[in-house]
């Protein structure tokens, strides 16, 4: 038992030399080069310039949006069909000056939408004809069932501690 131990105690230390030198080779931190270059990043200044446009007419959603950023100042417009038909154009544009500014234009006149009411079907009523009557099934005559099994603290404990004495790793 002492030998097996002795072996499990120098797999383990093998282990950890393995995995320690795995992990200092793979992170290792940034080698300094000794040349006399120097880069300098310049200050990265926002830029993009992005749209999209959305025309489903199963749902009607009718929408579209474009927008432009240079630095600090970022202008744009985006639209969009409303329920009522009238179409909604906002143009807006913001920087750290003036802050956010919109205007807002509505186009168009409000169409009635018409009403749906959900038509609901009520399917034809029947009368219970027949009412099925199903009896409780009848016990057998006979059943022996197994003796009542006790479990005590003592056969736990017995049964864990075998279970110990066979598993050296447990």
């Amino acid at each position: 038992m002492d030998r097996q131990q002795s072996l499990m105690n120098r797999l383990a230390v093998l282990s950890y030399l393995i995995i320690s030198t795995t992990c200092t080779v793979l992170h290792q931190a940034p080698i300094p080069i000794l040349l006399d270059l120097q880069y300098h990043e310049a200050p990265s200044v926002p830029n993009y310039n992005f749209a999209y446009d959305v025309n489903d007419p199963h749902t009607g959603d009718i929408k579209n949006q474009h927008e432009i950023r240079r630095g600090d100042h970022v202008q744009g417009q985006y639209s969009l069909v409303q329920p009522d038909g009238i179409r909604r154009t906002v143009d807006y544009r913001a920087d750290d000056h003036t802050g956010f500014q919109a205007t807002v234009n509505n186009e168009g006149r409000p169409v009635a939408q018409p009403v749906h009411s959900p038509v609901v079907e009520e399917a034809p009523r029947r009368p219970n004809v027949a009412v099925l009557i199903h009896p409780w099934p009848t016990p057998a005559a006979t059943t022996t069932s197994p003796p009542p099994l006790a479990i005590s603290r003592t056969s736990i404990h017995q049964t864990i501690s075998n279970v110990h004495s066979r598993h050296p790793w447990i």
